[in-house]
């Protein structure tokens, strides 16, 4: 079964120099195209390292690798540009990191607290985070309201005080809270209906004169009422006419005068 010299002389020149020129062909390619212990080639890594690392502001970091490339690889391209980021990393040194910054703890006034009327501090509290919650800001007025008319209303704030914070002086808020809102509202009766002023606002009304015209294609009649206070949600009664029930549309409108301020209405019933 040992091949014969002359077995192996044919295999040879059969095969030998197919698997020599394989060898070269390979240890060339590895050694030209790969070549992973050309000095370039790692001279070029360290200095990609150290630039990368010098774009995110690690100034030791960087400057560790620049050195390297300069120290091994002198004879390199990448050693040129390494001295040439020492020497501008030396001249723009990180300046000392600044001492931490002391922090004060919270703290609030307990007098001052004692002071504040819960709903008024709520509603202050919802104004002022109003911009932030747009889909809110329907339900956020509403409450605003509602806690406002407990301040005015059950706690004896003055509506001039309100009228004056700083959260509430957008006028969508001084339209909403801090203007007459009265409306007039009809009963039906056998032979002549009732018509009542109502107040929809959140503050009572004092010395209230109300100046009122009910009328329908049929006639008219007019009123003048005084009052001493009308109260959020109170009703007062203004006019009796007489509403034809194929006379069409019935109209109300008139003015409302008070201590807090003055204000038309018109509806159509």
């Amino acid at each position: 079964m040992v091949p014969s010299k002359e077995r192996i002389r044919k295999s040879w020149e059969k095969y030998g120099l197919i698997v020599v020129g394989n060898i070269v062909f390979f240890m060339l390619l590895y050694f030209i195209s790969y070549r992973p212990h050309n000095e370039e080639n790692r001279a070029a890594e360290f200095l990609s390292m150290a630039q990368q690392e010098e774009t995110s502001d690690n100034w030791h970091t960087a400057m560790v690798l620049y050195q390297k490339v300069t120290a091994d690889y002198p004879e390199t391209r990448s050693a040129d540009t390494a001295k040439y980021r020492i020497t501008y990393l030396n001249k723009h040194k990180p300046r000392a990191s600044k001492p931490p910054v002391k922090i004060v703890e919270p703290s609030i006034s307990v007098e001052k607290m004692l002071e504040q009327k819960p709903a008024v501090y709520v509603a202050k509290l919802l104004a002022a985070e109003y911009d932030r919650f747009p889909k809110l800001q329907p339900k956020i007025i509403q409450t605003i309201g509602n806690y406002l008319k407990i301040a005015i209303n059950y706690d004896g704030v003055l509506l001039k005080t309100l009228k004056t914070e700083k959260e509430f002086q957008r006028k969508d808020f001084q339209d909403a809270f801090f203007t007459i809102k009265p409306r007039c509202q009809m009963k039906s009766d056998w032979i002549y209906d009732d018509f009542f002023i109502k107040n929809s606002g959140i503050f009572p009304w004092h010395n209230v004169r109300i100046q009122v015209t009910v009328s329908q294609s049929s006639g008219s009649t007019d009123a003048n009422i005084r009052i001493p206070l009308l109260r959020p949600g109170s009703v007062h009664e203004l006019v009796s006419f007489r509403v034809s029930k194929t006379g069409g549309e019935v109209s109300c409108r008139g003015t409302v005068k008070s201590r807090e301020g003055t204000a038309a209405f018109h509806n159509r019933l």
